[in-house]
């Protein structure tokens, strides 16, 4: 199983556990307006949410996420809302009409038949149809914003510039003028958004948090242990880049190409901090940062899809599958001295580029 379908799950279980503890906190509040018994509410509430949190997280995670590059923005969320209120609705029939069923000793259309007369079904119908408003904005909303980012700027984390060790991830399309100049600019853009779009989740899977877009290009950070672990960084990449290569009969089919990356992963010290007034960023600041972005350009002349610094070789362990190629001190533009730098590819892939390195020296 890759790290993506290990993210998605994931996210399925995230969800229905918050569904049914949102559910559970409900029951106990309608428990309380409604005079009823407390724990049978709270655990109808739980039943309801758990089914609706397991069916959010299946659509947003395997059906719409598909669809989110197919809809426009009012159609995608359109659909959500008629999924998900007709999801709410289901929930709400079944488990109020199961519990009116067994407490009474009749069939279950019995108890649907009571549900939709007695039991609140068009009032319930309405906060359904108003959480589904909010649900999905907030779907929408947490995706202008890292994972933990809103909860940092809430605490304080970063009020005050802070030093610490991180890892970058610089990644970008290979041929991006070319490739704008023959498609021009709204295809091209077009193209950009869907890359983007391709290599998020691997971006999420990998516990990365997205710096900037720039350009045709992609800044990504890690704090230095999580970027260290498992190779989190490197592995990152070439799931970005393994993400471009599944979907290569519709790029071909759309752009007439399948768009390639290439990448740097560098790490070291930073400065993070808060900055700006008329809009707040989390910036970083540090030479760590002008190095990783060296290094990225000199990706293009030693032909390397992905270059390492020797910091981040010193501290990582390469999974299987990977292989590191050194490919000596390299000098960088700006830079008084030159940089040991590897060339990381996947198992086999580094042969041609050490015989190519060799044939050069």
């Amino acid at each position: 199983m890759n790290a993506i379908r290990r993210k998605r799950i994931r996210a399925v279980c995230t969800f229905t556990l918050a569904g049914a503890l949102a559910g559970f906190v409900l029951g106990l509040v309608i428990s309380q307006i409604e005079v009823r018994a407390p724990v049978w509410s709270g655990v109808r509430g739980m039943a309801i949410g758990t089914i609706i949190g397991l069916a959010v997280g299946i659509g947003e995670e395997f059906l719409l996420h598909v669809g989110s590059r197919r809809f426009g923005f009012y159609a995608l969320n359109a659909l959500r809302m008629l999924l998900y209120s007709a999801v709410m609705v289901l929930a709400l029939v079944f488990v109020n009409a199961l519990g009116f069923a067994l407490g009474n000793g009749v069939g279950l259309t019995e108890g649907a038949a009571w549900y939709a007369r007695d039991g609140g079904l068009g009032r319930d119908f309405v906060l359904a149809l108003a959480a589904v408003v909010v649900f999905t904005s907030v779907l929408e909303f947490r995706t202008l914003h890292n994972r933990g980012e809103l909860w940092r700027f809430l605490t304080g984390r970063y009020r005050y510039p802070e030093e610490e060790e991180r890892l970058f991830l610089f990644a970008d399309v290979m041929g991006s003028t070319t490739l704008a100049e023959r498609l021009g600019n709204q295809r091209y853009s077009s193209l950009l958004r869907e890359c983007f779009a391709d290599t998020s989740e691997a971006i999420l899977a990998w516990g990365g948090d997205v710096y900037q877009f720039a350009g045709d290009g992609v800044i990504v950070t890690w704090r230095r242990d999580a970027g260290l672990r498992g190779a989190a960084s490197v592995r990152c990449f070439f799931e970005m880049a393994s993400a471009l290569e599944a979907r290569g009969a519709e790029y071909r089919a759309r752009y007439g190409t399948v768009p390639r990356l290439r990448g740097a992963v560098h790490g070291g010290e930073v400065v993070t901090t808060w900055v700006g007034e008329a809009k707040k960023e989390l910036a970083f600041h540090g030479d760590t940062l002008n190095v990783a972005a060296r290094i990225e350009a000199m990706c293009k002349e030693v032909g390397a899809e992905c270059l390492i610094s020797e910091w981040v070789r010193e501290r990582m362990t390469l999974p299987e599958g990977l292989e590191a190629t050194g490919i000596g001190e390299v000098p960088l533009r700006g830079s008084q001295e030159p940089a040991a730098l590897f060339a990381v590819s996947r198992a086999g892939g580094g042969a041609g580029l050490a015989d190519a390195l060799a044939a050069g020296a």
